[in-house]
C-alpha cells in the first residue's frame, strides 16, 4: 500500500497558515483539508470565508482539498458562482453528503453534472452503506475518489476496514488519531494490498475541540515512516 495523502481535516481561524507551511516543507505529502459551512464561519473547525482566502494565497504546499458542507454543497449542485469561486485554489473537493442537512433536497443528476463539468477538480465522495447506489453513476467519472467514512467526521472507528472499490481511488477516514495511525495503516494495508490510497483525520488531531499542531506533527511523522 502506498499512501498518497495523509489529509488533516479542521484548520480554523486560530491556525497560522505559516505553521502549515511549516509542516508541508517537512512533510510534503500532507493535504490540509478546509471545512467550508458560512453558517458555522469562525466557530472551531469552520474558518471564516477571509481565513479561506488568505489560505490559498499563502499556502504553498502542493495539496489543498475542501469539504463543501450544508448550503454549500447546495450550492455547488446549483452553479452558485460564489461557491465556484472559494473552490479556485483547491486541487480536490469534498462532497459532504452524510454531514448537513442536503439529504432530499439535491438533484443527483445536476449533482453529477457539476463534477463533470469541473474535471480541473478531483471530487470525494463520502460511501456509507445507504448511499453505495452511487458508485455505478461514478464509472464514467474520472475525476472521482470515494471516501470510506461511516463516522461521517466523528471519530468514530470502524470494526473494520474494506477493501478498496474496483475503478475508484479510495482513502479511509474514521477514529484515526496518533495513538492508533500505525495499526489503522497495517489494517488498511491488509485490505488495499498494493493499492494507492489516503487516510483523511479530524477528531484525532483535536485537542478540547482546538486544532492541535502536535497531534499533527506526530501523526505525520509516523506516517512519513510507513510511506
Amino acid at each position: 500500500m502506498k499512501l498518497k495523502y495523509v489529509s488533516i481535516t479542521g484548520a480554523d481561524d486560530e491556525v497560522n497558515i505559516e505553521d502549515l507551511n511549516a509542516i508541508s516543507d517537512q512533510y510534503p505529502f500532507v493535504e490540509w483539508a478546509i471545512l467550508l459551512l458560512p453558517e458555522q464561519e469562525g466557530s472551531s473547525r469552520f474558518p471564516t470565508i477571509d481565513w479561506i482566502k488568505n489560505f490559498t494565497k499563502k499556502y504553498k504546499g502542493a495539496h489543498k482539498a475542501m469539504h463543501l458542507c450544508g448550503d454549500v454543497f447546495l450550492g455547488f449542485v446549483e452553479n452558485d458562482p460564489g461557491v465556484l469561486a472559494l473552490m479556485q485554489g483547491f486541487n480536490r473537493v469534498q462532497l459532504n453528503l452524510e454531514f448537513g442537512d442536503v439529504e432530499g433536497k439535491y438533484d443527483l443528476s445536476a449533482l453529477f453534472a457539476q463534477i463533470k463539468a469541473h474535471p480541473e477538480f478531483e471530487f470525494i465522495i463520502q460511501y456509507t452503506d445507504k448511499n453505495n447506489g452511487l458508485l455505478s453513476l461514478l464509472h464514467d467519472i474520472p475525476n472521482h475518489a470515494v471516501l470510506f467514512d461511516e463516522s461521517a467526521g466523528t471519530g468514530l472507528s470502524p470494526k473494520f476496514w474494506p477493501a478498496p472499490l474496483e475503478g475508484h481511488f479510495c482513502g479511509y477516514a474514521g477514529g484515526i488519531n496518533p495513538d492508533n495511525v500505525a495499526q489503522n495503516i497495517d489494517m488498511i494495508a491488509q485490505a488495499a494490498g498494493d493499492y494507492e490510497t489516503w487516510i483523511d483525520m479530524e477528531s484525532g488531531v483535536r485537542t478540547d475541540d482546538r486544532f492541535d499542531l502536535e497531534k499533527v506533527r506526530q501523526v505525520l511523522k509516523i506516517t512519513a515512516a510507513e510511506r
